[in-house]
């Protein structure tokens, strides 16, 4: 009897075939995907944008083709997603290490050296990044990449890659430099980098996003007309370069229009005192010049000539003429 209750038992406990080999589908927490924000690759990166859509298609990365080039970089096993948006494609990763590496390092895709983004490309709102991209120009080509390294160093900067930028061409990167440098730095920067620094012997041009401006003219809102700020984070409404009332633009400003118009009326009217002045001087002087004529224009005997007093030979009478006889 005990016996039999211990196989009914035994029986209970085994599963059945359909039960052992059954498998539950297996989904990744969303809160997996989140912990470690993805990396951005863009195709055109790789071949350039084309007008022709019948090719572009051609080229399109495959979900096989970018998981085969990013194992080659990190582990295929940190790879927890591929996704591809309109040529933009989404990397996600299991830990901060390997995000790190390849943001540092790029990859190589197609036999071209791809960069990686950090953040998506295409937002070009503000947003909390942990890397910084410098842009140091004026440095020759023959220059040491080492003494721009050293030279932000001094900055306290934390540089994480660096690498020579190459010239674009028709949509496709060449092998020609173009003389910027372009280094990778742990973000935020600990302190700002003047616009303008010393490298060795070189006065070079430091470059990156929302770097304070140094020039000596003060910001000033093209919207509000403050000190302090610029147009694209200007909190206040809209004051009037004319009247300077808040609240409307100079172009839809009515105090604007009514001052014109009232200036243009002064105008005419002055226009029209001045004529009237200019006319009655012309009157004045016609009279004046009609008074000031000599009374004897009328007088006949006044315009004849004055008689000549001359003798003329024709006039002499020759009858009475007595010759002298010659001595």
């Amino acid at each position: 009897m005990a016996k039999s209750n211990e196989e009914s038992q035994g029986e209970e406990k085994m599963a059945s075939y359909a039960d052992a080999t059954k498998t539950n589908p297996k989904t990744i927490d969303s809160s997996t995907m989140s912990g470690v924000k993805p990396v951005f690759v863009q195709e055109i990166d790789v071949f350039g944008s084309l007008t022709d859509r019948v090719t572009t298609k051609t080229l399109y990365l495959t979900n096989v083709e970018m998981y085969q080039t990013l194992g080659y970089s990190v582990e295929a096993r940190s790879i927890i997603g591929l996704q591809r948006i309109r040529g933009l494609w989404r990397i996600y990763l299991d830990c901060e290490t390997a995000r790190d590496h390849l943001i540092c390092k790029g990859v190589e895709i197609r036999g071209k050296k791809v960069n990686i983004y950090s953040r998506n490309p295409r937002v070009t709102t503000h947003e909390d990044i942990d890397t910084v991209r410098i842009r140091v120009k004026d440095v020759p080509l023959s220059a040491d990449d080492g003494q721009i390294l050293r030279a932000l160093e001094e900055k306290s900067c934390i540089i994480m890659n660096h690498f020579r930028e190459r010239l674009r061409y028709e949509n496709q990167i060449t092998n020609c430099f173009t003389g910027d440098r372009i280094i990778i730095c742990q973000g935020p920067l600990p302190q700002h980098i003047p616009r303008s620094i010393t490298i060795g012997k070189y006065r070079a041009t430091v470059m990156y996003r929302d770097q304070p401006s140094t020039g000596s003219r003060p910001k000033k809102c093209s919207k509000c007309l403050a000190d302090g700020h610029n147009f694209s984070n200007c909190p206040n409404d809209w004051v009037c370069k004319s009247c300077g009332k808040e609240g409307h633009k100079q172009i839809d400003c009515t105090e604007n229009d009514l001052s014109d118009n009232t200036q243009q009326s002064d105008e005419h009217q002055k226009t029209n005192d001045v004529s009237e002045n200019t006319n009655d001087a012309d009157d004045t002087t016609v009279d004046t010049y009609a008074t000031q004529q000599p009374s004897h224009i009328d007088d006949p005997s006044t315009n004849s000539e004055p008689e000549s007093t001359s003798v003329h030979d024709n006039d002499i009478d020759t009858s009475q003429y007595v010759p002298t006889p010659d001595l």
